[in-house]
């Protein structure tokens, strides 16, 4: 058997890396050295690090190499006796190899060093099936995704004859075991998407498109809508909450394309929820990306009705922003003693550049009892 020694992480940046990730997905490769080159010339007498969590049946491993590292998880019955007492030795055996593992268990954590050595014999039956000349790396990924003879069986079932190297590599990397290409297969079948490529698949797995993440929107009667939709409602932070929060607040009747939108722009549900709380209740969809991309905040709404514009629209707000004028400008007016400015008069303010400052100096001068009018005519003529 040829011995592949894999190279570690420095202990501390290991430690460092997130149990969440490794539980979330039992083994999400990221893998940014995938070629034929050998690691350990460099290196020769440091194995790669591992550390580990123990969950209910299942442990979480998570790898390092020297270019990358990878979370796997395993049936807590592959381990075996755990050395929990001093540093001792465990494997853990696959179809594309076996995993001998050094260290020490302390509770539900583990940590030591490891070595990979892969399988001749399940070599020889990919190099049968026409994958020649695998790499180090992609042997010790199918360890991780558990590709092995009953996977290629069961791809085979499922109408996936011919697989490439490339798609090979994509299915290790994006650690689409059996377990995985169930669900999307159960979902292709359940919900009449036909023969799915496996491209699309991993496309899907790639961009973090679920079965069940599909599942919630057709749920919701969100039915009928293509796997590139899908690719697209993840790619903008569309996701099933988001729209069942927008129906909450009164959107019924949101779409698919009008939810990405909304993300696009950056209206949020609380921004939706705050106006209408304020009385806006009848607000669509457009006009809130309209307000967002005006900059009209629903504090900025809410400021202007704490001063009393109580009848204030959005097409008032809208105007408001676009001229410059702020909360704070007609506070200063209503405080020095304009108390019935109007929202259009504060308009008419701004653009003809009169501020309170500017009515201090006049009356400074005094031309005091002055209407706003005749400051405005002050302002143009020069003064």
């Amino acid at each position: 058997m040829k011995r592949i020694i894999l190279y570690g992480l420095p202990m501390l940046a290991l430690a460092t890396l997130l149990w969440s990730s490794a539980i979330a997905q039992d083994t999400k490769t990221n893998s940014t050295n995938d070629d034929d080159q050998s690691w350990n010339s460099d290196f020769p007498d440091n194995p790669g690090l591992w550390s580990a969590l123990v969950r209910d049946n299942k442990v979480y491993i998570q790898f390092g190499g020297r270019h990358w590292s990878s979370g796997a998880s395993f049936e807590l019955s592959e381990l075996g006796p755990l050395p929990t007492d001093k540093q001792g030795s465990f494997t853990i055996k696959r179809d594309a190899g076996t995993v001998t593992f050094n260290g020490i268990f302390e509770g539900k954590r583990g940590h030591g060093t490891y070595s990979f050595e892969e399988d001749p014999t399940f070599k020889s039956y990919l190099s049968q099936e026409g994958f020649t000349s695998i790499s180090e790396t992609l042997m010790i990924h199918l360890y991780f995704t558990n590709i092995n003879k009953a996977y290629f069986a069961f791809m085979k079932e499922n109408g996936y004859t011919g697989i490439t190297m490339n798609e090979l590599k994509d299915l290790a990397e994006q650690n689409m075991n059996q377990h995985v290409m169930s669900g999307y297969l159960e979902l292709f079948r359940k919900d009449n998407y036909g023969k799915v490529s496996l491209e699309k698949v991993v496309e899907l797995r790639e961009h973090g498109v679920s079965p069940s993440f599909i599942i919630e929107f057709h749920d919701m009667g969100y039915g009928n809508f293509s796997l590139d939709k899908a690719v697209a409602l993840v790619d903008h932070g569309v996701n099933p909450q988001f729209v069942a929060d927008m129906k909450k607040i009164g959107q019924q009747n949101i779409t698919l394309d009008e939810a990405i939108e909304l993300r696009d722009h950056g209206v949020s549900v609380e921004f939706v929820r705050e106006l209408t709380d304020m009385g806006y209740s009848n607000l669509s969809l457009e006009k809130a990306v309209e307000l967002i991309d005006h900059g009209v905040s629903a504090n900025f709404v809410k400021g202007f009705r704490d001063l009393g514009f109580k009848d204030i629209t959005l097409d008032q707000a809208v105007k408001l922003v676009d001229h410059g004028v702020s909360v704070s400008f007609v506070s200063q007016f209503k405080q020095f003693g304009f108390t019935d400015l109007t929202l259009k008069k504060a308009v008419d303010l701004v653009d003809h550049g009169v501020t309170v400052e500017f009515i201090k100096r006049m009356q400074d001068k005094g031309l005091k009892n002055m209407t706003l009018d005749e400051y405005i005519r002050l302002r143009d003529g020069g003064m």
